[in-house]
């Protein structure tokens, strides 16, 4: 399906093993949204998404639309840069700006206040994988975001709701 896969090594050096889990659309102020569903065990969520000039998309839903997805279990996010340039993914919330561009978010939702454990750079056409674990704790409102410069800016970012 996806070609010139990135191991979970080279894209995060993250364990897990992603277990298939389904999509249900639902509405949130109007747009549709996609949730994340349990995989069989109960245990280990994966979502889909697309990245590109200048959207995020989970398969099937329409682009930049919000996400929900589960506290309390292990999500793997499977991207695959479907655009013509670099792109990267990060999730958090607080985007901060340094000399005019947007330079990542002030809290993630794992991993260090820095930003380094969650973010994921893909060259066009490649695919990786972000596989965390998302505590109760985070439960809210969070964003997915492209950081490339001028990316965010142009609107490279789309809603996660942690619930």
């Amino acid at each position: 399906m996806f070609e010139n896969k990135l191991t979970r090594r080279q894209a995060l050096k993250v364990a897990g093993a992603a277990a298939l889990g389904g999509l249900a659309a639902t509405t949130f102020g109007g747009s549709r949204i996609a949730r994340a569903e349990e995989g069989d065990d109960g245990e280990e969520v994966e979502l889909k998404i697309l990245m590109g000039e200048f959207f995020f998309q989970v398969e099937g839903q329409e682009k930049n639309a919000p996400i929900l997805i589960p506290a309390g279990k292990t999500i793997a996010f499977a991207f695959k840069n479907v655009g013509a340039v670099e792109h990267d993914a990060r999730l958090g919330r607080g985007p901060f700006t340094s000399g005019g561009d947007f330079k990542g978010y002030n809290e993630y939702t794992a991993g260090g206040t820095d930003g380094s454990f969650m973010a994921l750079h893909l060259e066009a056409g490649q695919e990786g994988e972000l596989v965390f674990f998302i505590p109760e704790a985070k439960k809210g409102e969070w964003e997915l975001g492209c950081f490339i410069p001028g990316h965010y800016a142009a609107g490279q970012k789309t809603t996660v709701i942690v619930e």
